[in-house]
């Protein structure tokens, strides 16, 4: 696994398609490879007895430490933060697998985002 320096541009928690909520993190790579979003996580589940979508333990918790590991209070207090991207692949074809502050604004471990559904499964 390799990782990235970045900066974070855009920040989003949303209902996507009026039905799905999700979260986005838009980042800029420094070494000029380019930009990326990372999320487009279902937060959510589809219910079959109340036919609807509803919220779940994963979601609440997933946005709880995105908050928490950014140490901001708002996804829009996101914006300019330089992170580290862990993820696999090269190019256009990196994939981004977790994200960390960097040691100047925290000592927190990396969150990466499959061990969270994992706790969860």
């Amino acid at each position: 696994m390799s990782k990235k320096l970045a900066k974070i541009r855009k920040a989003t928690l949303e209902i996507q398609e009026r039905t799905i909520l999700n979260f986005w993190i838009y980042v800029d790579y420094e070494d000029d490879s380019g930009s990326q979003g990372i999320g487009g996580i279902a937060l959510d589940e589809y219910d079959p007895d109340k036919k609807i979508r509803v919220g779940t333990a994963y979601g609440c918790e997933m946005i709880r430490r995105l908050l928490l590991l950014l140490d901001v209070d708002d996804f829009s207090e996101m914006v300019g933060k330089y992170i580290w991207v862990y993820g696999e692949g090269d190019g256009l074809g990196f994939k981004p697998e977790g994200i960390q502050p960097l040691k100047t604004d925290s000592d927190k471990p990396p969150l990466m985002l499959n061990d969270v559904l994992k706790e969860f499964e």
